[in-house]
């Protein structure tokens, strides 16, 4: 429920207090500690959000999240070496509220951190390496899982999705020939070139959020917000994820495929020997992968993290108390969204969320 007040220009809340930063300006910049919160709550919970809105490929949406803050650290610190700080204290937040995340997703928010300090410190034209950043970052986001793929299941996996539809083809009566083209090239380039696409898309708009953020400021008037009751909109659950997204479902494809090559003239017994060095390969891979080689990176991991949480320790603290509030704007922000529809409706929430999460002054008592 929003209630506009003449004199006043607060978002009030039971607890924690809320307020809509006044008269917000270029001349009055975002805190950087804000902006690593939100990168931190980001890489901790977005993705769970987005899991319960059904909004698919979350990589991409992380991704592009973490494109934004970080052209906004840029944008309003005059030291680039912030965005290297704002990394290291993003990767000690994340490890801390989600400790079982995988080691890749540590390596992404390094390199994202990494490219940002690199384009904004070399290149002074700020769209631009806002641009830049967005390209990479998403295009090295869907490379990493393509490239993860290749390693533990090898070339087989992807001359076996092309015999799967080339199998598929010959079944249907009125195709007489198989595609010339391979299946799985397509399927590969159509994921790599939509996170080129959004990596341009999100580089371009993050450079305008700065001025967005005044106009989005003067939109909202001056204005009371209540919480009403403490719903949670985006509780985690224990889903368990479809059988397509995980790497098991890619071993019961394979392993269906190699018995259709036993009973299968089409695709004969040869395929099915070619088919069972691939899953012996990933087996292989998967147990040296879990038994030895993640242990000992996730142990020198842990120790880089024990050092680091002790020196950190109060920036960390200021940053995590400051998730339960995010949480509120954000269920609230979803709630107001519920006069629109479909696409609209997430466009308004993730535009609204982001305004009041950067505007919004949170006093903790």
């Amino acid at each position: 429920m929003i209630r506009r007040k003449a004199n006043k220009n607060i978002l009030q809340t039971e607890k924690p207090l809320v307020e809509l930063r006044k008269n917000f300006n270029e001349t009055i910049p975002l805190k950087i500690q804000r902006i690593v919160a939100l990168w931190g709550f980001s890489e901790a919970a977005f993705g769970g959000i987005l899991h319960a809105l059904k909004i698919p490929l979350t990589g991409l949406f992380l991704g592009g999240a973490a494109v934004i803050f970080i052209t906004l650290i840029a944008h309003y610190s005059n030291d680039k070496l912030s965005i290297l700080r704002a990394t290291l204290i993003v990767i000690l937040v994340k490890a801390f509220v989600s400790p079982y995340s995988p080691i890749t997703a540590y390596f992404a928010v390094a390199l994202q951190g990494a490219l940002g300090y690199l384009f904004f410190s070399l290149i002074k034209y700020e769209r631009a390496a806002a641009l830049l950043l967005g390209l990479f970052s998403l295009l090295f986001s869907a490379l990493q899982k393509l490239i993860l793929l290749s390693l533990i299941f090898g070339t087989g996996l992807w001359k076996s999705i092309d015999l799967f539809v080339d199998f598929v083809f010959s079944q249907i009566p009125i195709i007489k020939q198989s595609p010339t083209f391979s299946f799985s090239i397509v399927m590969v380039s159509i994921y790599t070139g939509i996170h080129i696409l959004a990596g341009i898309y999100i580089g371009i708009k993050a450079a305008l959020i700065p001025k967005w953020l005044i106009s989005k400021s003067k939109s909202f008037g001056r204005m009371i917000i209540d919480f009403e009751e403490d719903q949670d909109y985006f509780k985690k659950t224990k889903k368990k994820k479809s059988w397509w997204k995980r790497s098991s479902g890619i071993f019961l494809f394979l392993i269906v495929l190699m018995i259709l090559s036993f009973y299968s003239p089409q695709l004969g017994k040869n395929r099915a020997y070619e088919i069972m060095f691939t899953l012996a390969r990933a087996i292989v891979i998967t147990f040296f992968w879990f038994s030895i080689i993640s242990p000992f990176v996730l142990k020198h991991f842990k120790k880089f993290l024990e050092r680091n949480n002790f020196k950190h320790a109060s920036e960390m603290n200021q940053i995590t108390v400051l998730f339960p509030s995010f949480k509120r704007i954000i269920n609230f922000c979803w709630r107001m969204s519920s006069l629109e529809k479909g696409t609209k409706r997430i466009r308004k929430f993730l535009a609204d969320s982001l305004a009041l999460l950067l505007l919004a002054e949170i006093k903790i008592d």
